[in-house]
């Protein structure tokens, strides 16, 4: 004879209290992912009018003028596009919240906390990436001071 424990069969059940910070936190995701979308197609419209600026860049003075429109234009797309993913997963996070709690539905809840999930995963990742590439770019700064100055 096999006994379950209490363990094995609680089921969480989500107050009306819980409900309603979940409506907020939706409300803020969905707003901060329009405030994003709307970003990250100015970041497009940068990234190209980078790219086609050509021989005027050049011009420019200082480190600007060592790259290239088209090596910046396209280094800033990738950023734009590594940046849509997060976004678009707080989004999704919002829209299926909303719906799962005015259904009362747990497999929504479910696919809304997936999406959570996913959001902070890619945050987690572009955070790491920008840790090491400042690191890499004051290690890089640093030595080529230290070039000029023949240390």
């Amino acid at each position: 004879m096999e006994t379950n424990s209490s363990f094995e069969t609680f089921e969480m059940q989500i107050t009306e209290t819980a409900k309603g910070f979940l409506k907020s936190a939706a409300g803020w995701g969905m707003f901060l992912s329009i405030v994003g979308f709307v970003c990250i197609a100015f970041g497009l419209l940068g990234s190209l009018a980078i790219m086609t600026a050509g021989d005027a860049f050049k011009a420019m003075p200082g480190a600007a003028g060592l790259m290239s429109a088209i090596s910046l234009g396209v280094t800033m797309l990738v950023f734009i596009i590594l940046l849509f993913f997060p976004v678009f997963y707080l989004f999704k996070f919002a829209t299926t919240t909303k719906q799962a709690v005015l259904e009362n539905n747990t497999q929504g809840i479910t696919k809304a906390f997936g999406n959570l999930k996913s959001y902070f995963l890619w945050s987690g990742i572009l955070t790491i990436i920008w840790i090491v590439s400042y690191i890499g770019f004051v290690g890089i700064f640093a030595a080529s001071v230290a070039s000029e100055r023949g240390i």
